[in-house]
């Protein structure tokens, strides 16, 4: 009896997912879940409605599956509807077993919709759609007992709300419910903890608790909540992840230096991760467009690995083999995984000078000729000013020792 029970489930939910994998939606079903109070020898009615949402000759099976499948009787389990029927209005009666356990129980009301035959032969066409209507029995604890769960809003106006609804499932209310937030960095580092306000909460009631977070001076990046809800000396923990700001690149500047027309152009793309973890394999890909519209030129740089809060240069060749000089519409791609970053530019291209300009802006202007000015100059002139700047203070706490002596 246990396994026919058993395979009878697994015959059902197997069908169930290769109906509901067949892309085919005519079928709609309200309420999608009623969930009711544990009343031992009770009966309760509860009306639903099957949807014919694409208003079509159907045909309808309605079965039980779970665990109250025994105590669940249905008013119809086949009928027709035609294309002019928008609903159907149903009944199921739930009778409440004896000696439930603490805690839900549930069952599933699955309206099938058959395939129909087709009008030359006896064959079955078309998709087959499965619905489902939920029915919850929640048995209380005894004393008390709590869920909770986790919800987080923002980061909005730099700061991030913690909402955690709790729950009193058991047969006796919560006096005093409030908790803390542990907030983690990706590396597991505690960065940050919070306190809830404190409130109480009747037996089978459902009331909310929140704390406040400012994010507006952290890294964006991925972080974790760990919220522990203290409810009258018992303790629960729920957990959850969530983001500060975009995983994102950031285009910083482009420029194309030692620049002769019919030659290859270098472009020297210099980006910034934004994100606080390393960001692997990204490549920035231009597209280059005629006056038709159309891509006349489409290159792009070697894939790299750019760390974490860091700028990177990008390195892209383009042979400009037969072209004239003008301006050129052009759209520059940061791709990154399954993201991509994209940006309108003009090419102004003269014969020593490739000028890229944003919109409304310029970018870039290439000095041309044999200059080697460009960004990576730039980024070798910084880092000489800071340790020219670091060696100054090293000399002047040095002396300041000195006369101390």
């Amino acid at each position: 009896m246990f396994l026919e029970e058993r395979m009878s489930k697994l015959f059902v939910s197997i069908v169930l997912f290769v109906f509901l994998i067949s892309g085919v939606f005519a079928l709609g079903v309200t309420p999608g879940r009623t969930t009711f109070d544990y009343e031992p020898g009770t009966q309760r009615k509860v009306d639903f409605s099957v949807v014919n949402s694409e208003k079509d000759d159907i045909n309808i099976v309605v079965l039980v599956q779970g665990e109250l499948n025994e105590s669940i009787s249905l008013s119809e389990v086949s009928f027709s509807m035609s294309s002019s029927e928008q609903s159907r209005n149903l009944r199921y009666i739930l009778d409440m077993p004896q000696n439930l356990a603490p805690g839900a129980h549930s069952s599933e009301i699955v309206i099938l919709q058959l395939p129909g035959r087709s009008s030359v032969s006896d064959a079955f066409v078309g998709g087959t759609v499965a619905v489902v209507t939920e029915v919850v029995v929640f048995v209380p604890y005894p004393g008390k007992y709590a869920e909770a769960g986790l919800n987080i809003i923002g980061p909005e106006n730099g700061k991030v709300t913690f909402v955690i609804p709790v729950t009193s499932r058991g047969d006796l209310d919560l006096v005093r419910v409030g908790g803390t937030i542990d907030i983690f960095s990706s590396l597991n580092e505690k960065i940050a903890t919070v306190s809830t306000n404190e409130i109480s909460i009747l037996s089978k009631e459902r009331k909310e608790i929140v704390a406040e977070w400012d994010a507006s001076s952290i890294q964006p990046g991925p972080y974790r909540a760990v919220a522990t809800v203290i409810y009258d000396e018992q303790v629960l923990k729920v957990e959850k992840e969530f983001n500060v700001g975009e995983r994102r690149l950031g285009l910083e500047g482009i420029e194309v230096n030692d620049f002769s027309l019919g030659e290859i152009a270098k472009f020297e793309i210099l980006v910034e991760n934004k994100w606080s973890q390393e960001i692997k394999g990204a490549y920035a890909e231009m597209q280059v467009f005629n006056s038709d519209g159309e891509i006349m030129a489409e290159f792009k740089s070697p894939t790299q690995d750019i760390p974490a809060l860091s700028k990177a240069l990008m390195i892209s060749f383009w042979d400009t083999e037969g072209v004239r000089k003008g301006t050129y519409d052009s759209t520059l791609f940061l791709r990154y995984g399954a993201s991509s970053e994209q940006q309108s530019l003009k090419l102004e291209i003269s014969e020593n000078d490739i000028n890229v300009v944003g919109v409304g802006y310029v970018i870039s202007e290439s000095s041309g000729g044999k200059s080697s000015g460009g960004l990576t100059t730039i980024l070798i002139a910084g880092i000489i000013i800071l340790v020219l700047v670091n060696l100054s203070w090293f000399l002047f706490f040095r002396r300041k020792l000195k006369h101390r002596q």
